[in-house]
């Protein structure tokens, strides 16, 4: 990435796909540099290509491989010791709900009940769902507290598959996307938007209306904040959090596209068999560790 031509050909490839001549023409550079840049770009996952008919033989059509990426430079992973309870939700297993249509559900073999009909979303035996959209709304889920020491609490971790909802997909559809815990407003995130340009590497072959796959976001609330992926998003704190589920054995958890948001894009939410990422909401709750008590030594 610190090559300005790498850089450009991501730009291009943002508008739309191109072939290796293409690229070479609006950069003003010979077929063979861009080949050489291209490679390196599908060696980091960033690009793909496939080989297509063209007027003289086949050509090289590059397209992105990624509409989002991070960089990490803060996180826990090297502190192996450190302890957690996980809790996983399926996205089947919201408490309540308001829903706008066009909305549906989808199960890992057909679409539940019927499309734009938000009654389906009350249905009793949703428990096949596996994706879910709407126009406007939310949906809210109890995560449970039963296996989870809130007395040593000090970081709270949630993991999900989102992107915005638009009629097909629209990879430039931005929604916003808001988040609350227990009652209490953590933020919002603009998803960039509504994803469908190849198919989700865990979505059944039989889907074809749309919508492919969605960004996997990370929402953390500690001592410091909410953040999304490390970007702040709110000042909830860890403390106002665990301050209401005094006595509780539950914490609410509700997901939102409001229709009168700044960009009201509605939302995809993946579960399992869906998407890019093989999984449900994913909870984690982190603990402090005990403090080591002091040694003395023989000298003492």
């Amino acid at each position: 990435m610190a090559n300005k031509n790498r850089l450009e050909i991501l730009r291009i490839l943002r508008q739309k796909d191109a072939s290796i001549k293409e690229l070479g023409e609006q950069l003003d550079l010979s077929s063979a540099v861009v080949t050489k840049h291209v490679q390196a770009l599908e060696e980091a996952g960033i690009v793909r290509s496939t080989t297509r008919p063209g007027k003289r033989g086949l050509k090289k059509l590059c397209s992105l491989a990624l509409n989002e990426a991070q960089v990490i430079f803060d996180n826990n992973y090297g502190n192996s010791a450190r302890s957690f309870t996980e809790v996983e939700i399926p996205i089947s297993a919201y408490e309540t709900c308001e829903i706008t249509a066009p909305c549906g559900m989808a199960g890992e073999d057909r679409i539940f009940g019927s499309i734009d009909d938000p009654r389906y979303f009350g249905a009793a035996n949703r428990y096949s769902v596996t994706l879910l959209w709407f126009t406007s709304g939310y949906v809210e889920y109890p995560i449970p507290l039963m296996d989870v020491d809130l007395e040593r609490v000090e970081e709270l971790e949630i993991s999900m598959e989102l992107c915005s909802e638009h009629p097909g997909f629209n990879s430039s559809w931005k929604s916003d996307i808001s988040f609350a815990l227990a009652g209490l407003d953590l933020g919002i995130w603009t998803s960039p938007g509504d994803f469908g340009d190849r198919k989700g590497r865990y979505t059944p072959p039989w889907w074809t209306l749309g919508t492919e796959y969605g960004l996997l976001k990370t929402l953390t609330v500690n001592s410091e904040g909410t953040f999304m992926d490390g970007i702040r998003i709110g000042s909830v704190t860890i403390d106002d959090i665990l301050q209401r589920l005094t006595g509780q054995d539950r914490l609410s958890l509700r997901i939102s596209a409001d229709a009168d948001a700044m960009h009201p894009g509605g939302l995809n939410l993946f579960g399992r068999h869906f998407g890019d990422y093989d999984q449900n909401i994913r909870v984690l709750f982190y603990y402090q560790e005990p403090e080591k008590p002091e040694t003395s030594s023989a000298a003492d």
